[in-house]
């Protein structure tokens, strides 16, 4: 039985897109509603001192990405005009950063490259790192550079390259907003999430800026711990101190926190503030809370704009829109390729709703270039291969995890899938056993979705097995499946007919 992420945990983590893509957005934009008198900052003054006597491109570029954060970029006009200039040594993206604080929008970025469904052009990623690897030789301190490296390396799944280059980043610009949220999702992605609390709250920016702020409350809830910002970014909300575009992700950040206290009123409204002026991010968390709480619905426009994969992805499969939630997820993946989640969620529809063993493994695959050791998207791989009648292959994938070891969410599924593969190898008896581990597993009195999904897949297996038990199985899963509004229910008795109808006709050939 495939796995797809636990719809409970979806935090407003930061994106972490390649420097070139963010700053196409808004992200690195000011956030301030007014004009005021600019705060003192000593880092920022450190660089403006640097600046009289150096003027190279890496002075100038932490210079200009601190004027950002602080909104002081009319102090810093020469640099910024330095580093716009098309003769100067910059980078793409740091003159892209440039540009936009002159008001000129970078109109192409590059996203990672997809060779075909499934999997990415490796030769074109080690070509960047290439390139990015003599640029930094060239010049050392251009964070930016380093960020993109880092991404490139976990995309690969080369974590150690990763781990040296977000560290050079961090140490080079320590209050710089884009390379803040992407070591946070560095360290996310390779189970770290105290390291980036730690990160965040020990950054002056921290304290003033709604997009790290928005960051810090997000891994909090990942670490299991206290934010230490979550009354600063309400009081700045309630003062209007943020533009709607740059304070999105916090309010959706702080109505996740509500919802999860059981504050479902005071959330829908932090979630409704989240949507003035919304981040793709942003109007997928909301679109997330709308499954969990009643009266908050994502307005229609809002699933139009521009990479919001996600949203659409998790739109269609809540209506049961299936090709379209396997279309989106590959956007998604496309657009987001250090994250685990949409290969998840497209190698779980692939599953469930058509049994194709083909896309799971694209999409499974897909996942543990970068996550080697990801135990459900081995788990996924392990189901891919048994539907397309490999089952010893499988069985050796799926001793990769240990079970009681796995997060609790995830072991129902890895007790189902070695049901599957009991039933696959013909042993009916064991497989029952493991199918009924899963669906009385303890986890499943908190979701009990997944208790149905396991019931299905039983009676899915005793009709291809054409046992005895079949028509029992399917009668306790319709029963199970009583009041369920889960759309994967009419896919798998879909399926289950198909299955029934195939033992009836290989029945009459004999």
């Amino acid at each position: 039985m495939s796995i797809s992420q636990p719809d409970a945990n979806r935090r407003l983590l930061p994106r972490w897109r390649s420097s070139e893509a963010t700053i196409s957005t808004a992200e690195l934009a000011s956030t301030s509603t007014v004009q005021k008198e600019p705060e003192p900052d000593a880092h920022f003054e450190e660089r403006k001192l640097e600046w009289e006597h150096e003027h190279s491109i890496e002075v100038a570029a932490e210079l200009v990405a601190s004027g950002i954060v602080l909104g002081r970029l009319n102090e810093v006009e020469p640099a910024v005009r330095m580093l716009a200039d098309n003769a100067s040594d910059a980078t793409p993206s740091i003159r892209a950063v440039a540009r936009r604080a002159l008001d000129e929008r970078s109109t192409n970025p590059t996203e990672s490259p997809r060779l075909r469904p499934g999997r990415l052009d490796p030769t074109a990623i080690y070509s960047r790192i290439s390139a990015l690897r003599r640029h930094v030789h060239l010049h050392p301190r251009d964070a930016y550079a380093w960020v993109d490296l880092a991404r490139l390396y976990t995309i690969l799944g080369q974590t150690s390259s990763a781990d040296r280059a977000i560290r050079i980043a961090i140490r080079l610009a320590p209050e710089d907003r884009f390379v803040l949220r992407s070591a946070v999702r560095y360290f996310v992605h390779v189970e770290d999430p105290p390291a980036a609390q730690r990160l965040l709250n020990g950054a002056r920016a921290t304290r003033v800026d709604p997009w790290l702020i928005a960051a810090e409350i997000s891994v909090s809830q990942v670490a299991n711990r206290r934010s230490l910002t979550a009354s600063i970014g309400q009081r700045g909300l309630d003062h209007s101190r943020w533009t709607p575009r740059s304070s999105s992700e916090l309010a959706g950040a702080l109505g996740t926190l509500l919802l999860e206290d059981g504050a479902t009123q005071k959330a829908r409204q932090f979630f409704r503030r989240s949507l003035e002026d919304p981040t793709e991010n942003a109007i997928a968390q909301a679109q997330w809370a709308s499954q969990r709480t009643s009266g908050l619905v994502v307005p229609a426009p809002l699933f139009q704009q521009p990479t919001t994969y996600e949203a659409q992805a998790l739109r269609a499969r809540l209506d049961g829109r299936w090709e379209a939630a396997i279309s989106s997820s590959w956007e998604w993946a496309d657009f987001e390729p250090t994250s685990s989640r949409p290969l998840m969620m497209g190698s779980y529809v692939a599953s469930v709703v058509y049994g194709d063993g083909t896309t799971v493994l694209d999409f499974s695959e897909r996942g543990l270039d970068a996550e080697p050791h990801n135990p459900g998207l081995l788990n996924n791989k392990a189901v891919g291969l048994a539907y397309l009648g490999r089952v010893s292959e499988a069985v050796t994938i799926l001793a990769k995890v240990a079970i009681d070891a796995s997060p609790q969410f995830i072991q129902p599924a890895l007790y189902a899938t070695t049901g599957l593969l009991a039933f696959r190898a013909g042993d009916f008896a064991t497989g029952r056993k493991l199918y009924e581990r899963a669906a009385t597993h303890p986890y499943t009195k908190r979701d009990r979705d997944v208790r149905i999904l396991a019931l299905w897949h039983l009676a899915l297996e005793e009709a291809l097995a054409r046992t005895d038990q079949a028509e029992a199985a399917a009668a306790r899963a319709e029963r199970a499946s009583k009041d369920t509004k889960l759309a994967e229910v009419a896919a798998l008795r879909k399926r289950l007919e198909g299955a029934k109808s195939e033992a009836h006709a290989g029945r009459s050939r004999h």
